[in-house]
Formats: structure tokens, C-alpha cells, sequence
């Protein structure tokens, strides 16, 4: 087995998987394209898991509008079935055995804490972010042990992840808090076009 310090270097042997939204209804557009940061919410995500780990997904009921960003663009497997289907669609076609998962509205997700959650995958078959003892499905580790449990939970129209037993092991990741997190924490998404204002004006 390999050193851990070898199993550190960048980019990890892992997929990630961006999550690409819904229909946006409370934002009333796409909100992946929203500036930020010098380019768009999508563009600024994909740059930074581009870093981190060794492919990265782009996963979407609309592939043909994010097609000039990567080739690495997947469709839902299943469309209209919420963010669970589009985390299995990115499982069935990752080449690693461990993905990390987060939707491409967290922008303030750094990598530090990414890597910190991608680092414990080792033995977990999913790892999910916690904050104020509520669970994060959409942000964390899956391995490809989950697709069963997950595409049982599409079909049943199922969005909990508490339910995605089936004898796989499950860890809950809380980050340490920080005093400047208060108002703007990692887990800050952009739900809104008040979201929205809020966080450009932060910047």
C-alpha cells in the first residue's frame, strides 16, 4: 500500500463531481453562469476541482450549455430526479473508486476543506459534510459502492440520505467554526438573486 504521503500528492486519484443545478426557479436563471470572481460561478468551481483531483465532471439535465467549458460534461441518467440522480450519473462514470460531490453553488467551499473531507475517503463509503447538525448530501465523498443504494433512492423518489443504508459505512464531517464564518460559512450557496447580492457584495 501506498505511503500516505504519496497518496496526498495533487491531483488526488479521485473524480469530482460537479452538480450543475437544477432549474434555477427562486434564482429565475441559470445561476451557474453568474459572474464571480472574474469568471462564473460554474467556471470558478471547475477551475479550482480541476486542481485538486484527477478528472472533473460537469453533471446536467442541459448538457449542450456547458459543453465549451470541458469535455467532461455528463447528462442525468435519469433526468428531473434531483440532485441524487446526478450523483449517481457521475458514480456510473467515474474511472476511481471515490468522487467528491458539490454543487457548483457553493462558492465558498475552499480547498483546504475539500481536501481535508477528500483525504478521509480511505474505508468510507461516504463521507458527508455536517454544519449546525444539519447534513450536507450534496457535499462530500461517495464511493462507487453507493450506486446501488442511490439509484434504489431515485426510482423511489427517495432525496434522504439517511435511507441510503444497504451495509455501506457512513462518517459525518464537521468542520471546526470559525468566528469570520459566521455570516458567510463554507456551505454559503447561491439560492437566490438576494444570495446572490449578498455574496458580491461580501467581495
Amino acid at each position: 500500500m501506498p505511503s500516505a504521503a504519496v497518496r496526498d500528492l495533487l491531483p488526488l486519484p479521485l473524480s469530482g463531481i460537479i452538480l450543475c443545478g437544477g432549474k434555477s426557479t427562486r434564482m429565475g436563471r441559470q445561476k451557474a453562469f453568474l459572474p464571480y470572481a472574474g469568471c462564473t460561478l460554474i467556471e470558478h468551481r471547475l477551475r479550482h476541482m480541476q486542481g485538486l483531483f484527477a478528472e472533473v465532471f460537469l453533471v446536467t439535465n442541459q448538457p449542450d450549455q456547458f459543453s465549451h467549458l470541458t469535455s467532461n460534461v455528463v447528462k442525468d441518467i435519469v433526468p428531473d430526479k434531483g440532485p441524487l440522480a446526478g450523483i449517481l450519473s457521475g458514480l456510473l462514470v467515474s474511472v476511481h473508486e471515490h468522487c467528491f460531490v458539490l454543487p457548483c453553488d457553493m462558492p465558498l467551499m475552499d480547498d483546504n476543506l475539500i481536501l481535508t473531507m477528500a483525504k478521509r475517503r480511505h474505508n468510507v463509503d461516504m463521507l458527508l459534510y455536517q454544519h449546525d447538525n444539519v447534513v450536507e448530501p450534496l457535499v462530500g465523498v461517495y464511493s462507487r459502492r453507493c450506486a446501488m443504494s442511490l439509484e434504489q433512492a431515485v426510482f423511489r423518489n427517495d432525496a434522504c440520505t439517511e435511507n441510503l443504508t444497504d451495509g455501506l459505512k457512513i462518517e459525518i464531517f464537521t468542520p471546526p467554526r470559525r468566528e469570520r464564518d459566521s455570516l458567510f460559512p463554507p456551505h454559503f450557496d447561491v439560492d437566490s438573486a438576494g444570495d446572490y447580492g449578498r455574496l458580491i457584495a461580501r467581495r
